[in-house]
C-alpha cells in the first residue's frame, strides 16, 4: 500500500527538517510543489494550471535540468514561483558518499546562482537524508520533506485514488509533492487541476514556501 501521508512520528525524530508550515490560526494555506524538472511540456502545462487558479508553487529544480532548460526557469521566477536545489543529478543521499554528495548539492546551488535564483530550500530526492543534509545543509537553508506525497511517478495508482487521498490529506500548512516529470505526467495532467480547483472551493490559498 502507497503511503501518502507521512506518520506522525516521524517528524517528531527529525525535527530539524521542515515537514510542514505553521501558519496562523485559521489561516487557509497550502504549498504545492513539484520535484525533478524543469520539463518543457510538463513544466508549462503545470504552470499553465497555476495560473488559471492564481496559485503559486514551488519547483524543486534538478540543476542539469535548468542548465538544459534556461528559459523555462527564467518564466518559473517570472511568474513568480520560488525555486528551491534538488541536487545537481538527483543524487539518492543512501548510494552517495558524504564528499560526492557535497559537490552534487552545491553544483546546483552555483547553477542557481548564475540564474540569480535565491534558492528557497533544499528537498532530497526520494526523500533521502544523511547525515550531511541533517547535519549541515539544515544550517544553511530549509529542507523541506512534505506532509502530503501524490505518488503521480507511480503508474500503479489510480489518478482518482490520488485525488482521494490528497483531499483527505491536504491540512492548513500541508506541503504536497507532485512532480513535473515525464515520468509523472498521465497522472499530474489529471489531478492537478482536480486538486487546484478543490482547494480555490474550499477557499484554501496556494502559495510558495
Amino acid at each position: 500500500m502507497f503511503i501518502h501521508q507521512i506518520p506522525s512520528l516521524i517528524p517528531k525524530v527529525f525535527p530539524k527538517l521542515t515537514w510542514k508550515m505553521d501558519n496562523e490560526i485559521n489561516s487557509k494555506e497550502v504549498y504545492f510543489t513539484f520535484d525533478d524538472g524543469p520539463t518543457p511540456e510538463i513544466t508549462n502545462f503545470v504552470l499553465e494550471c497555476l495560473a488559471k487558479y492564481d496559485a503559486k508553487a514551488t519547483f524543486f529544480c534538478i540543476g542539469n535540468n535548468m542548465v538544459a532548460n534556461a528559459e523555462l526557469v527564467r518564466k518559473i521566477s517570472a511568474e513568480g514561483h520560488a525555486i528551491g536545489n534538488h541536487t545537481m543529478n538527483h543524487a539518492n543521499a543512501w548510494k552517495y558518499t558524504r564528499e560526492n554528495y557535497e559537490t552534487d548539492y552545491l553544483a546546483c546551488k552555483e547553477v542557481m546562482d548564475r540564474f540569480n535564483i535565491t534558492s528557497a530550500g533544499f528537498r532530497p530526492p526520494y526523500g533521502r537524508v544523511n547525515t550531511y543534509i541533517y547535519n549541515h545543509i539544515t544550517e544553511i537553508e530549509p529542507v523541506y520533506m512534505w506532509s502530503y506525497l501524490s505518488g503521480d511517478y507511480n503508474a500503479d495508482l489510480t489518478t482518482q485514488s490520488i485525488i482521494r487521498s490528497a483531499k483527505i490529506g491536504i491540512h492548513p500548512g500541508g506541503i504536497l509533492v507532485f512532480h513535473d516529470s515525464i515520468k509523472a505526467f498521465p497522472r499530474l495532467k489529471v489531478i492537478l487541476p482536480e486538486l487546484l480547483d478543490y482547494c480555490q472551493s474550499e477557499n484554501i490559498s496556494m502559495k510558495a514556501l
